[in-house]
């Protein structure tokens, strides 16, 4: 089995927020409830972090996704969020595979790392995914909402993406990050802290989710320690937004980009 990149710079969704992103998501369902499974592929989420890495006693934190087909003979897989750059400083944007890559296997016991791995459907891939390309974006074209607290980033990123897997129906029991009165982790912790902190709450609330390495699909984690192949191309942009547009309200815009593969 041959493991690629998912291209996260190759197509995002301009709008996120708001009633655009409201009427997107209702054909999204419609797409979600139509859903046949495969028999070769499989999807999974990865919410990954760890601690005592960063001078704040932070680490890497971030949203990891992973399609396995067996058909093809190929995995794909990338992330997006909080990761250390070469010289050791917290930087917000496509986390390399090398640090991904840590978080294929179940951590030990002992470690300071901390992974819930959990499996989705197609329409819940895509739908993250797109989360995952218009954040991705964000931080490669300074665009960031909190330019001066990527830590506000990241958990943003993982609001909207965990959001994503309850929006057509209810399959995981969310911790809702609202920053009311009762989201005590991100009124009580410093930002820095805060989506390993909600990671460590989704597993606990969600035991029964958690995808063990012993279920996971034959060779997947036999690829830990192998470089990626350059990222698989996405769908011409000119299709993509013919198909889109037939199937989306006519206010919602999309934003088509063209650059190399995640690494």
């Amino acid at each position: 089995m041959r493991r690629v990149g998912f291209g996260l710079r190759a197509w995002a969704l301009s709008v996120c927020l708001g009633a655009s992103w409201g009427a997107l998501a209702a054909g999204a369902c419609e797409r979600e409830a139509s859903w046949v499974p495969s028999d070769t592929a499989r999807h999974f989420l990865v919410l990954a972090a760890s601690r005592d890495v960063f001078f704040d006693r932070s680490g890497p934190s971030f949203v990891m996704l992973m399609k396995a087909d067996a058909a093809a003979g190929e995995v794909e897989m990338g992330a997006v969020g909080i990761h250390a750059d070469d010289q050791g400083r917290a930087v917000f944007g496509t986390v390399p595979w090398t640090t991904y890559d840590a978080f294929l296997h179940e951590p030990g016991k002992s470690s300071k790392n901390l992974m819930l791995r959990l499996e989705i459907t197609e329409p819940q891939y895509e739908r993250v995914l797109s989360v995952l390309r218009m954040w991705e974006r964000r931080a490669r074209e300074n665009e960031l909402l909190y330019p001066d607290d990527l830590h506000m980033n990241n958990i943003l990123l993982v609001k909207q993406a965990t959001e994503e897997l309850n929006r057509c129906r209810d399959t995981v029991n969310l911790y809702t990050l609202d920053w009311g009165v009762n989201d005590r982790i991100s009124d009580d912790n410093a930002t820095a802290h805060v989506t390993r902190l909600v990671f460590e709450e989704l597993k606990r609330r969600n035991p029964g989710r958690h995808v063990p390495d012993s279920a996971m699909p034959e060779g997947l984690l036999s690829l830990g320690g192998s470089e990626p192949l350059a990222a698989r191309e996405p769908a011409p942009v000119e299709a993509k937004a013919t198909q889109d547009a037939a199937r989306a309200p006519a206010h919602v815009h999309h934003a088509h980009e063209h650059a190399g593969g995640t690494q």
